[in-house]
């Protein structure tokens, strides 16, 4: 009898699941802020039947909880896990009637913008505990914020400093190259160019890609019959760069690109791109008479994207490594593990993936992890879950190689591993094989890490743990292999790992005691000594972020990071992110510059691409270190960037005093200066279009500050002249990149949704006068209180002020940018 009740509970369990699953169609939920920190769910039932009273909450994740005591309607708001809480309904609460409809306020930290806002709720009865139910009926109503936005006025005279410049006077290349002279006369196609490159030949490649650049514009005519473009490598005068080139156009002889190496003619290549003109159905080419000596600043020119909190697809990473390979960054950084997800498959550890790539509503993350950022209860949905199988981890980094940019995965290590903790838990309970284990099993250690988790870190007293990363590190390395890119670089995590960790672990404790350790603290040297040696045998030195090069300490009586002296020697690379001024940090990069590490700039305050354009809630990103738009990337000063730092996180001025005492960059530390790097990570773009969104155009930015040299502005000592050079360097940027590189992405990259920008207005006798960041756009406007669209009229000088007049900007292809508004008083 027994057995026979245990068999039928399945079907019971199944049969209990439909019911709930039919009652969450008929709730609506919606959310709205009232004030700043004011937030209400608004509940309806729109069944016939009532809702209980108990035996259900409704989970959800949110970047900020309620605060503790503020719930009201006779509910409570959970913390679960990280940015996952629940709404439980609580003694106070008597059930919901058949159309009836509950308001449920709290108090929550300020939200800032429409990524702080609750998403992906689902339902989950107590009598289906593992089953989650999407809330389908969900909206999260759009806020506005009276204090600290940019308004129509603000942007305007933000915007007032630029000059819209005629086409003849724009930088016909871009970045910025060394040197360019132009010629006499121009270059004159009809036919296809005869592209020339030595055989066998090593430009192969680079001859693809020039006649792949080309072909539009000759389809109805003959192919290689006209003047050559000449491909070749050899040395360009004055230059000792491997990606340094000479581009020569000349109306007579053709185009001749040499490169120091592939690299070089390839970029090239690049400049040659930026002067074609849009295609004319007449077919033919004009080229303007020109001269192009060229070399980069930064040998490391990277961009990071994350595809470890949420993740992005192949065709994703594809078309991001185009955009670098047209603006000359050459280094594709895959954020590829974390908390929230493991995204690359190792064949030989399937849970890595099985569990690690996958999130969805459990109760204990052994068969996949807990959702996160939005991404709702059913597994195998995008951005949530997902991978790169062995083939398209091979293919990307074959396809970038091509493009003549190097893949440096990164694997997070010690801290920011729960996926790979929990996919190794599950390897052990499925094979009880305990060798790729991560944590000790009787480790008592209370700790939560910056994100909200309290079992993230991998144990370093394990000999498991280095069989893990040996096995791991191993399987990259043949996978670049079978790409013919050789892996020259991995970059190893280190960052955040909470105090509290280790400390409870019999297996730490014997270890210390063994090797005569007397802090948990001298573990972190332990790791990554033992990692070093792992690398070594594939002939790589360690990377990783910032940590990786410091030591704990204390100075008079606080706790402080001072370069660590044991690795300084050793070759290993720091990536340094903090920067913000206040917290005492403004100065690590340099610090470990000059103490001997190789470094490469990714400051929170120019280069985190995931933090918001700015303040207005409509945008999408964060706000912990402030605000980037395209000016930020463009405006750092990588040797010096004390010069040009003038507001703190919140845009107020800051006080320089916050600089006085910091070091600054020696001669010597400037060789260890390798490089800069945007950074993207995803807690935010679990959307379609919004990768695009926060990438372009912050790009432009980085690919300017990466290539072209010191600009003039950044040496100027007086201020006054620095700050008139900056605004016409400002302008040029602007110019270019309105006229005729968003032009051209729109053309050649369909559906690319960058960033459109936000107009500025400013009422003057009675009219409204509008302008925009960049200049190109066609602007248009209403006054009858619909929003523009295509249809509506251009604005082509003052508008009269009637009621509210709303303006807003539109792209080449009839795309529509954020709107502003302006009101008659």
């Amino acid at each position: 009898m027994r057995k026979r009740l245990l068999s039928a509970l399945p079907v019971l369990l199944l049969a209990c699941a439909a019911t709930t699953s039919a009652a969450q169609t008929a709730l609506q939920l919606r959310w709205e802020l009232v004030a700043d920190t004011q937030a209400a769910f608004i509940l309806t039932n729109r069944d016939a039947k009532p809702l209980s009273s108990t035996g259900w909450a409704i989970y959800f994740s949110a970047l900020h909880s309620a605060d503790s005591g503020t719930v009201g309607a006779g509910f409570e708001i959970l913390d679960v896990m990280a940015d996952l809480h629940r709404l439980v309904p609580g003694g106070g609460f008597t059930g919901l009637a058949p159309g009836a409809t509950i308001r449920i306020p709290y108090v929550t930290q300020p939200l800032r913008n429409r990524s702080f806002v609750p998403a992906g709720p689902y339902i989950v009865f107590d009598a289906a505990k593992d089953m989650g139910v999407p809330v389908s009926d969900y909206i999260a109503a759009p806020f506005e914020r009276s204090q600290g936005v940019v308004t129509a006025e603000a942007q305007f005279a933000l915007d007032s400093v630029i000059r819209d410049l005629p086409a003849s006077e724009l930088p016909p290349v871009f970045p910025t190259p060394l040197q360019l002279t132009k010629g006499t006369g121009e270059l004159r196609l009809t036919a296809m160019p005869q592209v020339i490159a030595p055989a066998p030949s090593e430009l192969a490649n680079e001859a693809a890609f020039a006649a792949e650049y080309l072909r539009a514009y000759f389809r109805a005519r003959g192919q290689g019959a006209g003047v050559p473009l000449r491909l070749e490598v050899g040395t360009v005068q004055g230059q000792s760069s491997p990606e340094a080139y000479e581009l020569v156009i000349d109306s007579a002889a053709g185009i001749r690109i040499v490169g120091v190496s592939s690299a070089g003619v390839f970029y090239g290549l690049q400049s040659l791109r930026t002067l074609l003109p849009p295609p004319s159905p007449r077919g033919g080419l004009v080229l303007p008479a020109l001269r192009v000596v060229d070399a980069p600043r930064f040998g490391y020119r990277g961009f990071m994207l994350d595809v470890a909190r949420n993740f992005h697809p192949k065709a994703a990473v594809l078309r991001t490594l185009d955009l670098m390979a047209r603006y000359k960054l050459n280094v594709f950084h895959m954020h590829l593990t974390d908390d929230e997800g493991w995204r690359v498959e190792i064949p030989s550890l399937p849970d890595l993936t099985a569990v690690g790539g996958r999130r969805g509503h459990t109760l204990d993350s052994r068969e996949f992890l807990q959702p996160a950022f939005g991404s709702g209860p059913q597994v195998g949905r995008p951005f949530g879950s997902g991978f790169f199988s062995h083939a398209d981890y091979v293919e990307i980094v074959r396809y970038a190689s091509a493009r003549h940019i190097e893949v440096i995965p990164e694997i997070e290590m010690p801290g920011h591993a729960r996926a790979a903790i929990k996919a190794m838990e599950a390897r052990f309970r499925a094979t009880g094989d305990p060798q790729y284990r991560l944590t000790d099993p009787a480790d008592t250690s209370r700790y939560t890490s910056v994100q909200g988790y309290p079992d993230n870190v991998m144990n370093p007293a394990l000999e498991s743990t280095y069989r893990f990363i040996e096995r791991v590190v191993g399987d990259l390395a043949a996978m670049h292999r079978e790409a013919g890119a050789p892996l020259r670089h991995i970059q190893m995590g280190g960052d955040e790992v909470p105090p509290g960790v280790w400390v409870g672990s019999p297996a730490v404790q014997a270890y210390m005691q063994a090797h005569g350790l007397t802090s948990v603290d001298d573990l972190w040297f332990v790791l990554y000594g033992r990692i070093e040696q792992i690398l070594k045998a594939q002939g790589l030195v360690p990377s990783g972020w910032e940590e990786i090069a410091v030591r704990k300490t204390s100075r008079d009586g606080r706790r402080t990071n001072i370069p660590n002296p044991d690795f300084a020697a050793r070759g290993w690379r720091a990536y340094v992110w903090n920067n913000v001024p206040g917290w005492g940090a403004e100065d690590l990069a340099y610090r470990l510059a000059n103490g001997g590490y190789d470094v490469v700039l990714s400051p929170v305050t120019n280069y985190y691409f995931d933090l918001a354009w700015n303040q207005n809630p409509e945008e999408i990103g964060l706000d912990w270190g402030g605000f980037i738009d395209m000016q930020r990337p463009f405006r750092f000063i990588p040797f010096d960037y004390y010069r040009n730092t003038r507001v703190d996180r919140a845009g107020n001025p800051l006080d320089p005093a916050v600089f006085a005492g910091k070091d600054r960059l020696t001669d010597y530390g400037r060789g260890h200066i390798v490089g800069i790097q945007g950074n993207l990570w995803s807690e935010t773009l679990g959307g379609d279009g919004r990768l695009d969104y926060m990438t372009v155009p912050k790009l432009f930015g980085l690919a300017e500050r990466a290539w072209a040299p010191e600009p003039d502005w950044a040496r100027e000592t007086d201020s006054a002249r620095a700050d008139s050079l900056y605004r016409a360097a400002w302008s040029r940027l602007v110019n270019v990149v309105g006229k005729r590189e968003l032009p051209r992405l729109d053309r050649e990259v369909p559906g690319l949704n960058y960033r459109i920008p936000t107009p500025g207005l400013k009422a003057a006798g009675g009219a409204v006068v509008a302008n925009l960041e960049l200049p190109g756009f066609t602007l248009r406007y209403t006054t009858d209180g619909t929003e523009p669209t295509v249809g509506s009229p251009v604005v082509s000088g003052p508008v009269p002020l009637r009621g509210t007049v709303r303006v807003a900007a539109f792209s080449t292809t009839g795309r529509k940018g954020q709107t502003a508004r302006l009101a008659r008083p």
